[in-house]
């Protein structure tokens, strides 16, 4: 609960202390089990209620309870990190999808339904506010444009833009908890590989070619709208995964010849 308190009402320094939400769970349910777990969870999220009101109840216990919670049993019933990670994303993906759910029906607003008159009435609001206070000219047009145009494709994007979303939020969470974990003794979370070996199985491959074969189902006339969001969204992940493996696959090479800070320049040069 102060970890969440923390998260949201320091600047800057809240979006780290976030990725340690979830460790206080993962203790518990290494240390004790499931239930015990469970029920620290629950607690806290009635703390959080009380502190901070129904919206913030929910996102606590879904943006990070579950998440802690689901590590903590799949470390105990897991050997391998990579085991851990994948059924660890698939808790975070579902608990988000559920999150959205939720504050869907309180809001009324449906991200995966956002039309293009809604972007286009958001983003006017927001220019209008900076040529109000005179921040306007060329560069903001050029901005205004960059802007709608990306808006209109975050709905299209949004399942594999929350996937990638949901990969990252279980990656951090378990490096981070494997951390305080470790400090903490008695109990560990199995270490994960080092970067220049992971690999990601072949049927990534066959991925790729299925989002070639929407791609080309798309282009029809009559083609329906599902052809395409599936392929742009399996496209993006399965690029972003490409992605990873290559980066991987550079690093390996370059770290297995010695050149350890080459490598780590390298990725992050590919990165930018």
């Amino acid at each position: 609960v102060v970890f969440f308190l923390a998260s949201n009402f320091l600047p800057v320094v809240g979006l780290g202390i976030a990725l340690l939400c979830p460790a206080p769970l993962v203790v518990l349910g290494l240390r004790q089990n499931l239930r015990t777990a469970v029920l620290g969870m629950g607690v806290a999220t009635l703390l959080v209620a009380a502190l901070m009101g129904l919206p913030g109840a929910l996102f606590f216990s879904l943006g990070f309870g579950v998440l802690g919670v689901g590590l903590g049993y799949l470390a105990r019933k897991q050997n391998r990190a990579v085991d851990i990670l994948l059924y660890g994303v698939l808790v975070s993906l579902g608990s988000k999808l559920l999150l959205i759910l939720l504050a869907t029906k309180l809001t009324g607003v449906n991200p995966f339904s956002l039309d293009a008159e809604t972007m286009q009435r958001m983003t006017e609001k927001v220019f209008a506010f900076y040529a109000a206070h005179g921040m306007g000219g060329a560069g903001m047009e050029a901005m205004k444009e960059q802007m709608t145009a990306t808006l209109k494709m975050m709905p299209l994007l949004f399942p594999a833009l929350l996937t990638m979303a949901s990969a990252l939020d279980c990656w951090l969470s378990y490096v981070v908890t494997a951390a305080v974990v470790r400090r903490l003794g008695k109990v560990e979370l199995p270490p994960l590989p080092p970067f220049g070996q992971w690999r990601f199985p072949k049927s990534v491959f066959w991925a790729l070619l299925v989002s070639f074969l929407l791609a080309l189902l798309g282009t029809r006339p009559d083609a329906p709208r599902v052809f395409l969001q599936t392929r742009v969204n399996l496209r993006l992940v399965v690029q972003m995964l490409f992605f990873i493996q290559g980066s991987a696959v550079a690093w390996g090479l370059l770290v297995a010849r010695g050149w350890r800070i080459a490598g780590r320049m390298t990725v992050f040069i590919l990165g930018m």
